[in-house]
């Protein structure tokens, strides 16, 4: 009944009701796709008149990868008795829901690869939105930018369900393709460096998905990549400065503005139940021409053409149309 006495006070504007209302916030590791998202989220709410300290209360969260205490965080939140919880990346929203699926707390979770399969949907307190990324299409960028392509290196977390997920997705996909998909598996950001590294001498180019262990160590993949003169294409456009040489992708932080769209029609009233998750478009294509001249790797004419962008010197440079 608190939160519909919350959500009382925000539609009939009574001040006597109206005590600040409490957002948890949590997010499964700290890198700038995840950050970006959070951003996102509060922007949309501080330019619909949400002014944290007075409207708004934010209580942050961070499992540093681990999704026992993410669980822990989740039951902090019910424990503080938050009025809405946000929850981003796949691990972090799995420990939400099961803390909050038997509660009226709405629960909107951001970042999310596969909503369905992750066991997220069919709650009526929550809703959220999707980053599903175009595994098909990011092999097919990987076929033009490398010619004669038979295997791909993929490192990743096999504990992660939206990693899981990507890679099975990769390696049928690769099937129809001709490509072979070589994966090294790496439970902890610490494992990342030895499973990269094993992939040398072994294919032709490495793909990171959207894994946030990996992403949190992309260094060390990005590293494998320089030893190895490999293209590495990271499905993330904010790891583009970190060292991949072809990023695509969705802006992570206009992801984190369509959460937070989703949170402040929550807050108008709306049941999460009648919200439909929703789905990130607009896949751009950042090159990094910085890390091509350190590899010794020329762009073909038709990728520059695709291009959302460039990095160079260290900065970026959007192309027109």
């Amino acid at each position: 009944m608190r939160v519909l006495t919350a959500f009382l006070a925000v539609l009939l504007g009574i001040s006597a009701l109206a005590a600040p209302i409490k957002i948890g916030i949590t997010q499964i590791v700290d890198h700038p796709a995840l950050n970006a998202v959070r951003q996102g989220v509060i922007d949309v709410l501080t330019e619909a008149g949400y002014v944290e300290g007075e409207d708004v209360v934010y209580i942050f969260g961070n499992a540093q990868g681990d999704f026992t205490v993410a669980i822990s965080i989740a039951q902090n939140f019910l424990a503080q008795k938050v009025d809405l919880v946000v929850s981003i990346a796949t691990p972090t929203s799995q420990a939400a829901v099961q803390v909050f699926k038997d509660t009226d707390v709405p629960v909107v979770f951001s970042a999310v690869t596969d909503p369905v399969g992750a066991g997220l949907t069919g709650y009526p307190n929550v809703t959220g939105t999707s980053d599903m990324i175009d595994v098909r299409g990011d092999l097919e960028l990987l076929l033009e930018l490398v010619p004669g392509l038979k295997k791909v290196g993929i490192v990743y977390n096999p504990g992660e369900a939206n990693s899981a997920i990507l890679t099975d997705m990769a390696i049928k996909a690769g099937k129809d393709l001709g490509i072979e998909i070589v994966p090294a598996a790496a439970e902890s950001t610490a494992a990342v460096p030895l499973a990269a590294q094993s992939l040398l001498g072994r294919v032709q180019a490495l793909y990171v998905t959207t894994d946030n262990t990996v992403v949190s160590a992309l260094e060390a993949v990005v590293d494998a990549a320089v030893k190895g003169k490999l293209p590495l294409l990271v499905a993330d456009p904010t790891s583009l400065e970190r060292g991949a040489l072809v990023c695509t992708g969705f802006d992570y932080y206009d992801h984190g503005r369509m959460t937070g769209e989703v949170v402040l029609a929550i807050l108008k009233g709306t049941p999460p139940s009648e919200i439909p998750v929703k789905y990130q478009k607009g896949t751009q294509l950042w090159l990094n021409l910085d890390m091509a001249e350190r590899i010794g790797f020329i762009f073909p004419g038709s990728i520059k053409d695709k291009a959302t962008g460039l990095l160079f010197a260290g900065k970026r440079f959007t192309l027109e149309k």
